[in-house]
């Protein structure tokens, strides 16, 4: 079943439902903004597109694995180790486990990810969908994805065709392509290694919840 035919699909306001329902009982628990002068400083351009896009992406991205299988090694929270270690390194403070992360660490890291992807440019929509996919694709992976989507060069760099064409274009469908095109790479991943098939299912309903997820914050923001 491809994207646009699960679009369709009467059971995606129930999936829609569960998602904002599971997203709600975990924002009890993840802190918006943590309580120090770094996070006083980044509120003044902070925005709650930023915040829906970052509640969505720890929802679904939980909390500590160290899969065999998986290329990226240990991860918490969505940030690999060796990222964590870069990001400790670049403030002269010593490696650490990155189950020690603390969350203003973290707030750092995933504003930086925001900033570098420009989503804080785009609407609510197609912002929070580029966040997400920088997390799990890496910056320049986001951008590949969001240059698919608008039929320009793939090249993984912003340029002035690429910002251009985001400018004349539905940028709601723009993030539905680029979903589509996340979960067409799921498949494609799958058949050039067979070791990636355990992911396949949290891989795609990853992204199937995301346009749910999208869905609703746009009805809730209208």
């Amino acid at each position: 079943m491809n994207f646009r035919e699960w679009a369709g699909r009467k059971s995606q306001p129930v999936l829609a439902l569960n998602l904002v329902l599971g997203l709600f009982a975990g924002s009890l628990s993840v802190p918006l903004l943590p309580a120090d002068s770094w996070a006083q400083s980044v509120a003044a351009f902070d925005s709650a597109s930023f915040q829906a896009a970052l509640r969505f992406t720890l929802y679904v991205e939980g909390g500590y694995s160290n899969h065999s299988a998986d290329l990226g090694g240990k991860t918490y929270r969505g940030i690999l180790q060796t990222e964590y270690d870069g990001y400790r390194a670049g403030k002269g403070l010593p490696a650490q486990d990155v189950r020690r992360m603390d969350n203003s660490e973290l707030w750092e890291i995933y504003y930086s990810y925001w900033h570098a992807s420009r989503a804080e440019s785009m609407s609510p929509i197609l912002g929070v969908a580029m966040f997400d996919t920088a997390v799990n694709f890496g910056r320049s992976g986001a951008v590949r994805f969001l240059q698919q989507a608008l039929g320009v060069p793939v090249t993984g760099s912003f340029n002035s065709e690429t910002l251009d064409a985001l400018q004349s274009q539905n940028q709601e469908e723009i993030a539905k392509r680029m979903i589509e095109n996340r979960i067409q790479y799921r498949y494609k991943r799958v058949r050039e290694s067979a070791s990636q098939q355990v992911f396949l299912q949290g891989w795609l309903n990853r992204d199937y919840s995301l346009w749910s997820y999208l869905q609703w914050y746009q009805q809730q923001s209208r």
